[in-house]
Parts: C-alpha cells; sequence; structure tokens
C-alpha cells in the first residue's frame, strides 16, 4: 500500500533541493545529473524507462525559458539594444546550464505525480532499498 501523495507543491519543492519526491530525504543524483537508479532511503525506482523524463523536461525547459524569452524580445515588448541583447542571451544560456539539476529534479518530481496517478508505482521491489531480502532472488 502506498503512502498518501503529498501536495503537488511539496513534490515540486522536493525535485527542487534535488531530493526523493516520495520520502524527501534520498538523493536523487549520483553526481550533477546522473540520475540514482533507486531512493537510497524509501527505495522507490525513479525512473523504469529512462526516456520516460525527456518530454517533461522538455515541457519545463519550453516554459521556463524559451517562452519568456521569446515573449519579451521577439513579441515587441522591449527592444533592446545589440549589448542587452548579447548579456542576456549570455544570462539565459548561464541560468540553463547552472539549473539543469534543479529543472531534471522538477522533471522527476513531476513524472512522479504521473506515475503514481495512473497507478505505476507498483514496483514490488521498491518496498526495501536493499533489494530483494531471499538469497535466490538475487540476480
Amino acid at each position: 500500500m502506498n503512502p498518501p501523495i503529498p501536495k503537488t507543491r511539496t513534490l515540486l519543492v522536493r525535485g527542487w533541493r534535488r531530493k526523493c519526491p516520495q520520502c524527501g530525504q534520498g538523493a536523487l543524483f549520483k553526481r550533477w545529473i546522473d540520475v540514482n537508479d533507486r531512493c537510497s532511503h524509501c527505495g522507490l525506482q525513479f525512473l523504469t524507462d529512462q526516456g520516460d523524463l525527456w518530454g517533461v523536461l522538455v515541457f519545463a525547459d519550453r516554459f521556463l525559458f524559451i517562452i519568456p524569452f521569446v515573449a519579451l524580445f521577439f513579441l515587441g515588448l522591449y527592444h533592446p539594444g545589440l549589448p542587452v541583447f548579447v548579456a542576456s542571451g549570455i544570462v539565459m544560456l548561464a541560468a540553463l546550464i547552472f539549473t539543469m539539476p534543479h529543472r531534471l529534479g522538477l522533471s522527476l518530481a513531476l513524472d512522479y505525480v504521473i506515475r503514481r496517478n495512473s497507478g505505476d508505482l507498483s514496483d514490488p521491489e521498491a518496498v526495501s532499498p536493499a533489494g530483494p531480502k531471499d538469497p535466490k532472488d538475487a540476480p
């Protein structure tokens, strides 16, 4: 039986902090953006298929960075000179690079909400982070 799902805001904050969306304690990443297979605290499998996160991540990137950039400069809301345009492009690129783990954590949290609501989290091995208890079940 799954514990009650936290509020979406709580899940997003956990994702932004790069923590497990289910328990909020296990780390999402081994390194900068190398996702762990499972939570070290509750055993949640973060991604069953590595390609599942691509759509959510692309949507988050477009929503947070590309759409405001297009609205600001190309829809005529602001017409900067060339130095301001280049400087804002550099700031935008730096923000894209340095917030990658946070955005990936948000995407994992959103993926968790989708999987939880669709009933896709019925993994029998997710109960224990140590894996199967019977040595015969080990690979």
